[in-house]
């Protein structure tokens, strides 16, 4: 790969850097999704019990 100019490099770099974080908060949000999905399904099943 050829050398950007250092601009254009720390551009790349930032957009990186945010798409790393971007990556962990939407693992973080699945995550969240997951377990109320989960604590939802639990809830139904004991409301059908009771």
């Amino acid at each position: 790969m050829r050398k950007l100019k250092p601009s254009f490099q720390h551009l790349i770099n930032e957009n990186k850097n945010k798409i790393q974080q971007d990556r962990r908060l939407m693992d973080e949000i699945e995550e969240r999704i997951d377990y109320r999905h989960e604590h939802a399904i639990k809830q139904k099943v004991t409301k059908n019990k009771g």
